[in-house]
């Protein structure tokens, strides 16, 4: 999970620490890691050090907790109490609008994700 981690942080704007795209604002939209037993997780401490590797801070999360935007900042989830939900489909394995192209290898990890069942219709 650490290793995730650095690549999760990696993939942040380098100069604002923030994600990719500015224009989608709102706690809809923060940025957000969910653990089972968030910041208890045995992982987190690995996690935590890339996070602070990359100049970003971690805070648990509450459930309802703001943008990120500007702030340099992650909230934990502890999955356990905040389970995850599916966004919509189509918002699942495309190509940024902010950036190049992820590549096919990207997007055909959707086709992976329905076969096995992660991501559902």
């Amino acid at each position: 999970i650490a290793e995730f981690g650095k690549v999760y942080f990696s993939l942040l704007d380098p100069k604002t620490k923030d994600r990719v795209d500015p224009m989608d604002r709102g706690a809809e939209y923060r940025s957000l890691l969910g653990l089972p037993g968030g910041t208890s997780h045995p992982a987190y401490p690995g996690i935590q050090e890339a996070a602070e590797a990359a100049g970003v801070t971690l805070k648990r999360g509450q459930g309802n907790d703001g943008d990120t935007l500007g702030k340099k900042l992650v909230w934990v989830y502890d999955t356990q109490t905040f389970p995850f939900y599916q966004a919509e489909v189509y918002h699942q394995y495309h190509n940024d609008f902010q950036s190049a192209p992820y590549g096919k290898a990207y997007n055909q990890m959707g086709s992976q994700a329905f076969e096995d069942g992660r991501l559902k219709l």
